[in-house]
């Protein structure tokens, strides 16, 4: 299982941005830190904390957070 509230802290602690600005909606592409460092971040990231591999495509079709928390629960499914 994903541990969203500690998901959430290490995506802002990658964007450089407090948690308390980091919500569902919020769109990734809006913070000044989404740059190709940040996206190879969070494959790490979805890797480490989850044990499941997202490609670099698949975080740059990436929108909002909650576009993420997704993307990893499709493959978390894909993967059982």
């Amino acid at each position: 299982m994903v541990d969203l509230v500690k998901m959430r802290a290490s995506i802002a602690e990658i964007l450089f941005i407090p948690v308390a600005e980091l919500h569902g909606e919020t769109v990734l592409e809006n913070s000044d830190n989404w740059d190709s460092m940040a996206r190879i971040g969070i494959i790490a990231l979805v890797f480490e904390q989850v044990g499941v591999s997202v490609s670099g495509e698949e975080i740059e079709r990436v929108v909002t957070v909650q576009d993420l928390f997704d993307l990893i629960d499709r493959k978390i499914k894909d993967a059982a």
